[in-house]
């Protein structure tokens, strides 16, 4: 009888053909939609991580020993030397990909009229790309710096220029002092206004290229930071570990998780939200098996008496009702697979414009679902099929013949 158990659990799902579509469906889309959020939580998880490594921070940064703990004061005191030697032997380290020099600082800027405090970025147009391969600065008039341009341009937030009333080709002055408190002045010459969705961006960033700000705050030569990029971001920590040997303790070397906790937890957060919509489906797919299950176990009473009368034992009731699920589970978690993966594909093909906030502008979010995850959310509907249908499972093979023939 044991041999044609299979069979016979297999004839029964045909041969109850509406009880089992409705339990294969149920699987099929709880399967899909799990697959589904996975891969929105994958897609939006990498834009959200390439938006920051390749559009704003860098994967590594690398800064004199003390400056994160003085970040708030933006410290030019503790600056770098900007040579070709040291770049070169942070290129050299296994997975950098690139590198560039910048210069944070801060001082006031004036129209000639009006002044305020401003924030500085002084940029290495010609190696920024290096590092930041997908940096935009979006500029809502006039137009952006590029390499060509020489040292006595610059960029203002929107908002900080249209406070001041000034326009592109306008001048404005720059001041800022030097690590050793030497006050300087610049006139540069206003080629656009950017904008972000930050609002401290837009009032108060100023952005130039190095060579001016490194005049401005008398830095020749130097830099407050370097920022680097990767092959891989699999082997973020390795290389950031294998800088920090390199380096020595007169250095600080930081990925971009420490750089950016906001978007660090927010990633975090976003992962066990959507993780937890899958956990409610999975719940949702469980409790439809379950009725199901416990629905043919009421409706064959008649015939599982019969089966026991007739000398079949109780455990291979039991396995019969177990085959019967782990069937169903199986069809509708292959199902599920091929349907989930086919919506992650249509929507990965055409992407979904995101617009996030900060200055890479819009963002195209591609669902992504791994081989191992799929074959691993089919291998969790059979399994939780055959575990949703263990207790009715049970409740058969415990009937008594006589009062089930009864019935």
């Amino acid at each position: 009888m044991s041999s044609r158990l299979p069979g016979l659990a297999l004839r029964n799902v045909g041969r109850n053909s509406r009880r089992s579509l409705i339990t294969g469906t149920t699987i099929v889309f709880g399967v899909s939609m799990v697959l589904l959020v996975r891969g929105f939580t994958v897609g939006m998880s990498e834009m959200m991580t390439d938006d920051v490594v390749q559009g704003r921070s860098g994967a590594i940064q690398v800064h004199r020993a003390g400056y994160i703990e003085n970040i708030d004061s933006v410290p030019t005191r503790l600056n770098l030397p900007y040579d070709d030697a040291l770049r070169l032997k942070m290129v050299a380290v296994p997975h950098v990909k690139g590198v560039t020099g910048r210069i944070t600082f801060n001082g006031l800027v004036s129209n000639g009229s009006q002044q305020t405090m401003f924030i500085g970025r002084g940029l290495d147009l010609a190696h920024e790309g290096e590092a930041c391969p997908k940096a935009r600065t979006l500029v809502s008039k006039g137009e952006p710096l590029e390499v060509s341009d020489d040292a006595a341009m610059v960029l203002l937030g929107v908002e900080l220029g249209e406070s001041f009333h000034v326009a592109p080709g306008q001048m404005v002055t720059l001041q800022s002092t030097s690590p050793g408190g030497r006050a300087n002045a610049l006139d540069l010459k206003l080629k656009g206004l950017t904008t972000s969705s930050f609002p401290f961006e837009n009032k108060r960033v100023v952005t130039l290229p190095l060579a001016a700000a490194q005049q401005l705050v008398g830095l020749d030569g130097r830099v407050t930071e370097y920022v680097l990029s990767v092959d891989d971001l699999a082997f973020l920590d390795q290389t950031a570990e294998a800088l920090r040997v390199m380096l020595g303790p007169e250095y600080e070397v930081h990925t971009w998780r420490e750089l950016q906790p906001f978007v660090r937890d927010l990633i975090s957060r976003q992962d066990f939200v959507l993780g937890a919509i899958a956990f409610v489906l999975l719940i949702i797919v469980l409790t439809g098996i379950i009725n199901t299950m416990l629905m043919s176990v009421f409706e064959r009473v008649r015939e599982i008496g019969t089966l026991l009368a007739i000398g079949v034992r109780r455990a291979q009731v039991l396995q019969m009702f177990l085959i019967e699920a782990a069937v169903i589970g199986a069809l509708g978690g292959l199902g599920g697979a091929l349907l989930g993966r086919l919506m992650v594909f249509g929507f990965a093909v055409n992407g979904i414009a995101i617009k996030l906030s900060g200055v890479s502008g819009s963002n195209v979010l591609r669902p992504f679902v791994s081989p191992a995850f799929t074959i691993g959310a089919v291998l969790v509907a059979l399994l939780g099929a055959v575990g949703a249908a263990l207790w009715p499972a049970l409740r058969a093979s415990r009937l008594n013949p006589v009062e089930a023939l009864r019935s």
